[in-house]
């Protein structure tokens, strides 16, 4: 799949229509699955892309790992812009339509 630089990831970030997230049983890992193929999530990954349902904003999903991580907010923001911008360059992840 090609990639397109994304300089700031989705403010509300969903899958793209043609994206879904779906564990395997085999290995226990969590995959994203596209036309192209599929792709392995990190278990960072997967719990960003699990809050990515259209409805909250970016900050919303930091808060929320920062909270169910015991984490600071700087570093877990670090991590998901990292993980959003990845999946957006990759068009898996966009932006919720209004």
């Amino acid at each position: 799949m090609p990639s397109t630089p994304v300089t700031d990831p989705p403010q509300h970030p969903t899958l793209a229509a043609h994206v879904r997230l779906q564990k395997d049983r085999a290995s226990d890992a969590h995959l994203l699955l596209h036309p192209e193929g599929a792709i392995e999530l990190s278990q960072t990954a997967t719990a960003v892309v699990r809050l990515c349902d259209g409805s909250r904003r970016l900050s919303q999903i930091v808060e929320t790992l920062a909270g169910e991580y015991a984490a600071p907010t700087d570093s877990i923001r670090e991590d998901v812009i990292d993980v959003l911008r990845e999946l957006a360059e990759r068009g898996l992840i966009v932006e919720a339509a209004p």
